[in-house]
């Protein structure tokens, strides 16, 4: 072989790619990475999309959640209890009562007399018992509030029974508005029988510091729990750390005394209440709070009037998500007044929760919503 065909062979070895293939195998592979990068941004969005529907969906069930056991606790006096005579006054043993008749006996506020109230587009004041202005600041403008109220001789811890309030407060602390205090327990060493001790002296109600502890024997008397729930102006934190406007579901209950906050992002709370008007005891209308007062009716022979009537409850709640994660083309939704919120200025999800719940303590009752019986004769 020549020596100038080994030089030209090697030559030929050693050639490299040319700018034009160059070029091309750039251009493939940024291709590829917008690709790939297109890919990661819609799976990204997708997923944030799904978390946010998730988010709302779980944070309307827990807030539906937690009014479901006070709405079908509502008006609840337990069966099997006796009401406690004034202290000094005569026995009233085998009387059988009802939550009218106690809440009539505690001398409790319109209010709290038949463990179910509300207001109108607008809040609850707890110590006062009353509805506040519906122009009030502290209050969401357009939501309602919903006042819910029960009897309960539960003698077990406060994680496992019924005796506390919205705030996880021992109710025994109510000795305003309930007198949990005197219907807990007597002082130690005298008879709970409203008879005296033995030297003739009378009960009087206990002491805060000298109460039954939350676990154990029952309580002399049925305990008194009121729960009032109402949304309230606030901010929202988003995963970047901005803060947005937004309302939260809050509640006040009788045992502290205090408001606190449950459920942030429900942005709309709307109750209406379902009224029976016969024997049947089912709903034949649904009615705003301001509405109640004026319906009265006659059932199984006793007249009835007002929060009396309520059998059902119907919740309807607007939620949104923290961040903006729908396209702002999206369809627009109804909220609770059948009005339609648009996303195409903030593009959040937003969900409608509607729920009926049962007051079931006003259907089917065999006893009536006042003493069954006079003082001292069996029921």
């Amino acid at each position: 072989m020549t020596p100038h065909l080994i030089s030209s062979l090697a030559r030929g070895r050693q050639r490299g790619v040319t700018l034009v293939e160059l070029m091309v195998t750039i251009a493939i592979n940024l291709v590829l990475v917008l690709a790939a990068t297109l890919l990661y941004l819609n799976t990204r969005t997708t997923q944030r999309d799904v978390n946010a529907r998730s988010a709302v969906y779980e944070t309307g069930q827990f807030a539906l959640g937690l009014l479901a056991r006070d709405i079908t606790t509502a008006g609840f006096y337990p069966a099997a209890a006796i009401e406690q005579p004034a202290f000094g006054g005569a026995a009233t043993d085998n009387v059988r009562s009802t939550f009218d008749a106690a809440a009539e006996g505690i001398g409790l506020a319109p209010a709290y007399a038949h463990g179910v109230f509300g207001c109108a587009g607008a809040g609850f004041d707890g110590p006062s018992a009353s509805c506040k202005a519906a122009n009030d600041a502290s209050v969401t403008s357009g939501s309602d509030a919903l006042v819910l109220a029960y009897f309960t001789e539960d003698a077990f811890s406060l994680s496992a029974g019924q005796r506390a309030d919205c705030t996880r407060t021992d109710v025994i602390k109510d000795v305003l508005i309930g007198k949990n205090h005197q219907r807990a327990t007597y002082i130690t060493g005298l008879s709970s029988s409203g008879s005296g001790d033995a030297s003739g002296g009378e009960n009087k109600p206990a002491k805060p510091d000298e109460v039954k502890p939350n676990a154990g024997p029952l309580p002399d008397a049925p305990l008194l729990v009121i729960n009032a729930y109402h949304l309230e102006p606030g901010t929202l934190t988003l995963e970047d750390g901005r803060e947005v406007s937004s309302s939260t579901l809050t509640c006040w209950g009788n045992g502290s005394r205090e408001r606190v906050e449950l459920v942030q992002g429900v942005e709309q709370f709307v109750v209406r209440y379902g009224l029976m008007n016969d024997d049947s005891r089912r709903p034949f209308r649904y009615v705003s709070a301001d509405q109640v007062g004026l319906q009265s009716a006659v059932i199984n022979g006793e007249p009835l009037k007002g929060w009396q009537l309520v059998s059902t409850i119907r919740v309807c709640m607007l939620v949104r998500s923290p961040q903006a994660t729908v396209p702002r083309d999206s369809p627009d939704v109804l909220d609770c007044n059948n009005d339609r919120v648009s996303r195409a200025n903030n593009g959040v999800q937003v969900r409608r929760f509607d729920q009926v719940f049962s007051v079931k303590n006003r259907q089917g009752n065999t006893v009536g919503l006042k003493l069954a019986t006079a003082p001292g004769a069996a029921p």
